[in-house]
């Protein structure tokens, strides 16, 4: 924010400086230090804590908190205004910019903010989030520092769901990866590269929730005027009338196989995720793209953006519904509509999952005597609640489902040309529209871009494959050199070990026990040899 010719002027008064700032003193006029040291004196700070220092300014009570803030947390501070920025910069102590637990940010950006705190703490295990307002700058952009602070609460509590989901499926997610450029490597007049911006179409991404069973008829009689991308559960209840133009694959593990099942031979096109199951590229015959979601930071990682050998990146999600709606936006031109049904989050007194889909199919063919069609443990065995949703009608759903409904609300309700046309599921914020609205912003979209293409694809580069190949020898090789180490064939200093197991983050993120202080362990090394035989065995389908 940057307030034109506006300054804050320092004001002296009898015990210290207070600031004068659009017609506003932003420390008291008698007591400037008061308030934030007696707020600071009587807080406690728990360890792993983040403690969010909003509008700092003169920087009053910064060393105080400093000196009461544990080692295992951390103290983020925050500017808005440029002006008062630049004028905090003056007039702080430059020794407390020292502080290892400490920095200060100008920045209109959360998302930015947020990275700058996944950079700065990666080291830390934090928990929770105490804001602090240090001077009356917070009051001036309330509505952006309230932002921040639930942006960043959701950010610590999403980092635990992220961890477990790492410590869980870690290993499988960069087993996938490579497994899947290797799959690039034998497979390259098949698979390709997506287009972004490359659908003039409107696009109705299909979930495979209960309320798709109600859209069924709008879709099939549109289905020539739209592009339909349909998540991979959902495929069985569209065939054979309705055939989607690209299905989007996100599981890792080996029994979304079962959502294949009679689509070998379909040759609809794919979108999958880098670290889904590579059983889809080597099951299915046609045309095979890729997206990259970014589930953990990583060196790795880091060096193939680098390279320009990811994909397009989403942000984890969990959900491939809304990996599908991530996906629409990557692909729709510059305001095309997109729509969606099947997305949720809920259901009502029938299935989880729409007609047909194998989800439905697999409750059928485990149905016994003692496991009966309708025994919620036979859906799931999370805690079930019962909520109002839309149109008022009372919907099922699970602590999974309800936080996937509030990743919807983060990232897409406010998106004006994404529609939901789903008439059941949880009241999710979305831009609710009738079918016979949706008919009539296809018809306007389409008039728009009429004999405009939807080409979401392009041929990879013969560059990108020799890049893909050169990274997969490089970790082979490197690989091979640890277990030289580990098997004393070959010496190597701490330091040489540490480097090379810094490059290599793939064997060893997903430890539960995982920090930098352990990587050196004889513990932790003799795990890292383990998981490097496992690894190693993968690349060598690669022949050098």
């Amino acid at each position: 924010m940057d307030s034109g010719m506006e300054k804050p002027e320092l004001i002296s008064t009898s015990s210290g400086f207070s600031v004068f700032y659009k017609n506003k003193y932003l420390y008291s006029r008698y007591a400037p230090k008061k308030a934030i040291l007696s707020l600071i004196d009587g807080i406690t700070i728990p360890p792993e804590t983040l403690v969010l220092c909003v509008s700092p300014l003169l920087g009053y009570g910064l060393s105080e908190l400093l000196k009461k803030l544990p080692s295992s947390s951390f103290a983020a501070a925050i500017e808005y205004d440029k002006a008062l920025m630049d004028f905090s910069l003056k007039n702080i102590d430059p020794s407390i910019f020292k502080h290892e637990n400490f920095f200060y940010a100008r920045t209109e950006s959360v998302h930015l903010f947020l990275k700058k705190i996944e950079k700065e703490t990666a080291d830390k295990n934090l928990k929770k989030i105490i804001r602090l307002d240090f001077s009356a700058g917070a009051a001036l952009y309330g509505d952006f520092y309230k932002t921040v602070e639930d942006f960043t609460s959701e950010y610590i509590s999403r980092f635990w769901i992220n961890k477990l989901t790492l410590i869980q499926f870690g290993r499988n997610y960069a087993r996938n990866v490579f497994k899947n450029y290797i799959e690039i490597l034998k497979n390259k007049d098949r698979i390709k590269k997506l287009k972004p911006n490359s659908i003039f179409k409107p696009i109705l991404t299909v979930g495979a929730g209960p309320s798709l069973d109600g859209s069924i008829k709008f879709i099939e009689e549109n289905k020539n005027n739209l592009f339909i991308l349909a998540v991979d559960a959902a495929a069985a209840r569209l065939l054979p009338k309705i055939k989607p133009d690209a299905i989007i694959v996100l599981e890792s593990q080996y029994w979304i196989q079962k959502a294949f099942i009679g689509l070998a031979n379909s040759k609809i096109p794919i979108i999958a995720d880098l670290t889904s199951n590579p059983y889809a590229v080597q099951t299915l015959k046609g045309i095979f793209t890729f997206f990259f979601t970014e589930y953990t930071s990583s060196s790795f990682f880091d060096k193939l953006a680098e390279k320009k050998l990811l994909p397009p990146l989403i942000e984890p999600m969990g959900s491939v519904g809304l990996s599908a709606l991530s996906i629409a936006k990557i692909l729709a031109s510059p305001g095309i509509p997109i729509f969606h049904t099947g997305l949720d989050f809920s259901w009502g007194t029938g299935f989880t999952h729409s007609k047909t889909s194998y989800q439905v199919n697999e409750t059928f063919s485990s149905c016994t005597r003692l496991k009966p069609l309708y025994s919620l443990s036979s859906i799931t065995g999370e805690k079930i609640e019962r909520v109002t949703g839309k149109n008022g009608k009372k919907v099922l759903t699970s602590p999974n489902l309800k936080n996937y409904s509030e990743i919807y609300k983060r990232v897409f309700s406010h998106t004006p040309n994404i529609f939901d046309i789903g008439k059941h599921g949880l009241l999710i914020n979305s831009n609710m529209i009738n079918e016979n609205t949706a008919k009539e912003i296809i018809d306007k979209a389409n008039k728009l871009n009429k004999n405009k293409g939807f080409h979401f694809y392009e041929s990879l580069s013969q560059e990108y494959h020799v890049e893909i190949y050169n990274v997969i020898k490089t970790e082979k090789e490197k690989l091979l050199t640890l277990k030289n180490i580990f098997t004393h064939k070959v010496k190597a200093s701490d330091t040489e070990i540490e480097n090379l197991l810094n490059s290599v983050p793939y064997l060893y993120l997903h430890f539960a026990d995982f920090s930098k202080r352990n990587l050196l362990t004889a513990n932790f090394l003799n795990r890292i040899r383990i998981e490097l035989e496992y690894f190693l065995k993968i690349l060598y389908r690669i022949q050098s």
